[in-house]
């Protein structure tokens, strides 16, 4: 029911964009930045609540002060490696997000397997895809922050030139793919399987009628943030141990200090030059926090596969 009210709510943007009036780029500026504070910030804020209950489930130890380090860590290093690298970064961050996407809609499969690893991972990519490829000219302005140099932007106008193909291989890729897991564990092709491509193609069609920002914001925001804080909760409260109350009070303090640390980064007057220069560092500060954030959450699906 949750996944249905959430594909009317694109639909509504979608046929506002096409029938009454286009959304502006203040409008989605607003959108965006909005859905990240309110959703956004709060999916990953709950990343130490998570890993208590990971520790938890599997009866071991939990220190905060290593979480922090070990999470911290990885932060530092993708950010150091999509700055100084942006080629070898951004390419790490499509494969972060397109697993932990993939991952989060069809978390119900085996990805403790290769092959359950290459379909969530297929599946975000044709996602992604569609959302950058398809308004690849919007993109671009966005990634200015990175300055990728000569070399780079060569092999951006190859995938420029090439996008149509790419995207066409990213689909037929996922299918192939599905059809090899299902055959392979002996999966029957049932009605559920049917009403999920039929899901999944409604997103695709909602996604590629909006502008970039604003199929960010569905598929980001409304989308994979609602149903993973749904899923963090589910698994939270399992065995009814943690109120819920407390869940949202721990996960609204964290936010909090999330967006204090976003804010004072703020304060150096860099990240409101322009619309897209504010729009490319809130992109990079969610493709920095892919990597340890995925890990938490894989290891919860794992949990939940588990049990």
């Amino acid at each position: 029911m949750l996944q249905i009210v959430l594909l009317l709510f694109g639909f509504i943007l979608m046929l506002l964009q096409y029938f009454i009036q286009p959304f502006s780029s203040a409008q989605q500026l607003y959108i965006f930045l909005s859905g990240i504070i309110i959703l956004g910030v709060p999916h990953g804020a709950a990343d130490l609540l998570v890993a208590m209950q990971n520790a938890g489930s599997g009866k071991k130890t939990f220190s905060k002060i290593s979480f922090f380090k070990t999470y911290l860590g990885r932060l530092v290093l993708f950010a150091a490696a999509l700055w100084f690298f942006p080629i070898l970064g951004i390419t790490l961050f499509i494969l972060f997000a397109a697993y932990h996407f993939g991952e989060t809609d069809l978390h119900h499969c085996k990805t403790d397997t290769v092959l359950g690893k290459m379909l969530v991972t297929a599946y975000g990519l044709v996602i992604l895809g569609v959302l950058l490829l398809v308004h690849l000219d919007e993109v671009k302005p966005i990634l200015q922050i990175l300055q990728p140099g000569l070399e780079s932007a060569g092999i951006f106008n190859l995938v420029e030139s090439q996008r149509t193909i790419i995207v066409a291989i990213s689909g037929v890729s996922f299918m192939l793919i599905s059809a090899t897991y299902h055959l392979y564990y002996k999966i029957a092709f049932q009605k559920k399987d049917v009403l999920f491509l039929f899901r999944f193609g409604l997103i695709l069609i909602i996604i590629f009628n909006l502008p970039l920002i604003m199929g960010f914001s569905f598929y980001f925001i409304v989308w994979h943030s609602v149903l993973s804080m749904t899923n963090i909760f589910q698994y939270l409260r399992r065995d009814n141990l943690i109120p819920f109350i407390s869940i949202v009070k721990q996960i609204g303090l964290y936010s909090l200090l999330a967006m204090g640390g976003i804010l004072l980064i703020g304060l150096t007057g860099i990240m409101f030059l322009n619309s897209n220069t504010l729009i490319g560092y809130v992109f990079m500060g969610l493709a920095v926090l892919t990597a340890p954030h995925m890990q938490v959450m894989h290891d919860m699906y794992n949990k939940i596969r588990a049990n």
